[in-house]
C-alpha cells in the first residue's frame, strides 16, 4: 500500500511529507526512513519509488522523506532537522500506520545520504533510536567534498556544498566541522552499518565512503560494504532493480539481508 503523508507534529515544519509504502496486510513491521539525493538543491522523495515498492513487498515499511533544499538559499542545518523531524513524528505515530517504533532503520542516498548520516550521529537533532543506517554513495566530510568539487571547477559559486552551507569552509570552518559525519562519530553511537559506492563516481569520491567506513570500525561500528569497480553515480536511483544486469538488482539483495539481520 502507498500513501502520502504529512510530516508534522503541529509546532514543526507544516509542508514536509513523506511517501510512506506499507507490505500489505502487515502490522507492527520494520520501518526504514529514507532520504533522497540530488546535490541538496534538487530531486525529490519520489526517485526512490521503486526502493519502497521493494521493501514493502519484503514486509519492511519504507518511508522517503523531504526536506528542505538548497536550491536559491544556504539549507544547513534546516535540512537535517528536516531529516530528523520525520523519524521522530513517525516513530511517534508508529501505531497508527501499522510499524514498529523500536524498529527503525536510515537510508540515505548521495546528499541523503549526509544528512541521515549527521542526523544519526550528531546529538544536535534529537533522531529517535535506530537499528542501523545505509549509505549509498554520500559526501560524508564536507570540507574535503568542498575541495574535491574546488579542483574541479574553481568557481565557488558554483559549489555546491559551499551552497548548501552559506559559507566556505576557512570562513567558518566550525561549521565545516558540525555538518560532517565523519567528524561526529563516537563509540557511543555504534550501530549496524552498510556502505555501497561505486570506484568511478565522478560526483563523490570514493574515497569519501573508504573513509567513512575506516573511521566506523576504528570506532566500533559493524561495517559492511558493496562496492562496484564499474559504477559510477546515480545507479541507486536511475537504474531498474526489475533488470538483474544493474548495480540497483545487484545491491539489492545485500540490502535485504542487511535490514532483516538488522530488523530480527
Amino acid at each position: 500500500m502507498y500513501k502520502t503523508i504529512a510530516l508534522t507534529d503541529g509546532d514543526q515544519t507544516p509542508d514536509l511529507q513523506a511517501d510512506l509504502f506499507l507490505p500489505a496486510g502487515g502490522s507492527d513491521v520494520p520501518l526504514i526512513i529514507a532520504a533522497s539525493g540530488g546535490g541538496w538543491r534538487r530531486g525529490s522523495r519520489s526517485d526512490l519509488g521503486q526502493w519502497g515498492e521493494f521493501f514493502a513487498a519484503q514486509g519492511i515499511a519504507f518511508a522517503s522523506v523531504d526536506y528542505r533544499r538548497a536550491a536559491t538559499a544556504p539549507a544547513f542545518p534546516q535540512n537535517v532537522n528536516d531529516v530528523a523531524q520525520g523519524a521522530r513524528f513517525l516513530a511517534k505515530n508508529a501505531g497508527s500506520y501499522g510499524f514498529d517504533a523500536a524498529r527503525i532503520a536510515f537510508l540515505g542516498v548521495s546528499a541523503g545520504a549526509h544528512l541521515t548520516a549527521l542526523a544519526m550521529l550528531s546529538d544536535a537533532y534529537g533522531t529517535p533510536p535506530l537499528r542501523g543506517f545505509a549509505g549509498i554513495y554520500g559526501p560524508y566530510d564536507v570540507l574535503h567534498h568542498w575541495q574535491e568539487d574546488i579542483a574541479k571547477s574553481p568557481n565557488r559559486g558554483d559549489n555546491l556544498t559551499e551552497r548548501m552551507l552559506g559559507t566556505g569552509p576557512f570562513d567558518a570552518p566550525d561549521i565545516y566541522h558540525q555538518a560532517s559525519p565523519i567528524r561526529q562519530i563516537t563509540s557511543a553511537k555504534a550501530l549496524p552499518i552498510f556502505l555501497s559506492w561505486g570506484q568511478l563516481d565522478p560526483a563523490i569520491s570514493p574515497r569519501q565512503s573508504e573513509d567513512f567506513a575506516i573511521a566506523l570500525q576504528q570506532a566500533g561500528f559493524p561495517v559492511r560494504r558493496r562496492v562496484f569497480p564499474d559504477a559510477g553515480h546515480f545507479w541507486f536511483s536511475d537504474d531498474d532493480l526489475a533488470v538483474p544486469e544493474t548495480h540497483a538488482a545487484k545491491v539489492s539483495g545485500d540490502l535485504l539481508r542487511f535490514f532483516k539481520r538488522i530488523f530480527a
